[in-house]
This record gives C-alpha cells, structure tokens and sequence, in this order.
C-alpha cells in the first residue's frame, strides 16, 4: 500500500511540473506582413507517436513518426515545415494572427512542449510636433509642445523668463488607444516626442531656440546676420554699377567717328564751282579765305562770263 502511495505521489509530482514548465508563455511581437519562425524549446518524449504544432488548441501542421509532416488545408502556402527539429515559419502574418501557437504531444498522453503569445502589430504612425505661445507679460512666456498621433496627443510647457528656456514639471509618456507608447520630453536644446510598440518607432525632434525667443525682442546675433547680408548687397550693387558704368564708357568712345577734313585740291575745287555756275548763271559765289589763287579766279572768270563773282581776299 505503501509504495503505491508512494508511486501515485511521483506520478503526480512529475505531471505537475510537466504543467508548469509548459505554463512558461513566450511573448512574441511581430509586425504586420513579416514572418515568424516557432522553434521547440524542449525535447520530444522518445515514446511519442503524434505531435503537432496547434493556434488556438486547433493542429496546424501534424507530424507522425515515420511519415511527412501534413499542413492543414486552412494554412497551406503560409505554413513552412523546416528541417531543424520540427521547426515551422508563420508566412505574412496577420492580426488575425494574433493568438497562442503551442507545440504538443498528443499520443500516448497530451503533453505541452512549447508555448507562444504571439501578437502581431502595425507599425507607429508617424508624429506630429507643435508649438504654441501665451505671454504673459513683456518680459516672459509659455511655451508648450504638443505631441501628437492619429489617436492621442500629450504636452509639456517650458516658461522663458531671461532669454532662459526652463521646463515646468517632468517629461511625459502615455499610452494611445492602439496601445502604442507615446513620450515627450526636453533633451538638452530640443524637444523629444517619441511614438513606438514593439515592432516599431517613429520620432521627431526640434530645437527649442527656432520657437522658444521673446516677441519683439528677437536674438541680437539675428540683428548682426541681417547687417552682414546688407553690407554684402550694397556691395555687389556698387560692383555691379561700376561695372556698368566702365562698359558704357568705352562703348562711346569705341563707337565714336571722328569726321577729318577732306583737302581738295584748288583746280578740282574750281572745276566743281564751275559746274555749280553752269546750272544756275545767276547763282552768285562768294569765297572766303586766302586759299584761292590767282590763275583759278581768271579761269573762273573765262568759263562763265555770264556769273557775278565776288572775291573777299583776307586781309
């Protein structure tokens, strides 16, 4: 009576823990379309006949000792057997996904190899960072950043007072209604916000000084930048005067012609007059200069008997 007492108590001692070693959950996070590859953690009892690899207590893929592991039609073509010790890929998983995949002994007695909470996530949506100022007085204000998702927003404030950004209160974290996690907070000279899940992480980031400076008062080294730029313009204005100025000098001196006197020779000089007296007789000539010699003034003279000269000889 005794040793069967005895026996009866190993037995159950040796189920319990069998119980609690398949009781140890592991906790996977996968993202949405990305695969995952289920390995036994445990060895197959050497008496085992029939084993498999089950979603929500029902068989996905079967194994049978001395035949080929058999994939249920409701998984074919997103279930792949693998080779190493009975090991399955999970193809382009899905939320629907989500769930407990347990490896098991089901002949001769049901036993709980391995254990897996998988859950499948989409990744973070992107965030959204904003500034938002009240005064308070001449001398100081708020400035609060605001951290925001699709599905739910958190803030913090930071007070300038003396050209002094400080912030009031802790940094902040949150949880979204999709279960992301969400978290704000102050680095150095910049804002933080933070988006993740498991699978996932999305974050932005500026520097306080671009928001954080006193209205109507703005930095004096932003003063001293603007005065540069405006030297820098004057500058390359008179340059560009200059230059045109230079160019539109030489252009008229180059374009300029300059119109000599022609020297004609008193004999051809005559002969023109001459002819001019032929087209009109009465035209009356008068020369100025001392150029005109004499033997031109009597050949004048014997052409056109009929034209007044007057000779104005100079003193």
């Amino acid at each position: 009576m005794a040793l069967t007492v005895a026996f009866l108590f190993h037995l159950l001692l040796l189920y319990t823990l069998q119980m609690q070693g398949s009781s140890a959950v592991t906790d996977v996070f996968v993202k949405t379309g990305d695969d995952l590859i289920l390995n036994l953690t445990t060895e197959i009892p050497s008496d085992a006949t029939v084993w498999s690899w089950q979603f929500t207590n029902k068989a996905i893929v079967t194994f049978i000792t001395g035949s080929k592991p058999t994939v249920q039609k409701s998984h074919t073509g997103r279930v792949e057997v693998l080779d190493e010790k009975y090991s399955v890929r999970l193809k382009n998983l899905q939320k629907s996904d989500s769930g407990i995949y347990t490896a098991k002994v089901t002949t001769p007695i049901d036993t709980e190899l391995t254990q897996y909470n998988v859950t499948v996530q989409d990744p973070v949506s992107p965030v959204e960072l904003t500034f938002t100022c009240a005064f308070g007085s001449s001398s100081s204000y708020n400035l609060t950043a605001t951290c925001r998702t699709d599905d739910s927003s958190i803030s913090i404030t930071m007070r300038w007072e003396n050209q002094t950004c400080n912030q009031e209160g802790e940094e902040r974290r949150s949880v979204t209604k999709s279960g992301s996690s969400l978290h704000i907070y102050k680095l150095k000279e910049s804002i933080v916000c933070n988006h993740s899940n498991q699978v996932s992480r999305n974050e932005s980031k500026e520097n306080i000084e671009n928001h954080c400076t006193l209205h109507g008062e703005p930095r004096k080294h932003h003063w001293y930048l603007l005065l540069i730029l405006l030297a820098f313009l004057l500058f390359f204005i008179y340059i560009g005067y200059r230059k045109r100025k230079k160019t539109g000098d030489n252009g008229n001196f180059d374009n300029t012609i300059y119109a000599l006197p022609e020297r004609k020779d008193q004999t051809e000089t005559s002969k023109e007059t001459a002819e001019d007296e032929s087209c009109s007789p009465t035209t009356t000539y008068s020369t100025v200069g001392s150029s005109l010699s004499k033997g031109a003034t009597n050949m004048r003279g014997n052409d056109q008997p009929e034209s007044v000269y007057s000779q104005i000889k100079a003193v």
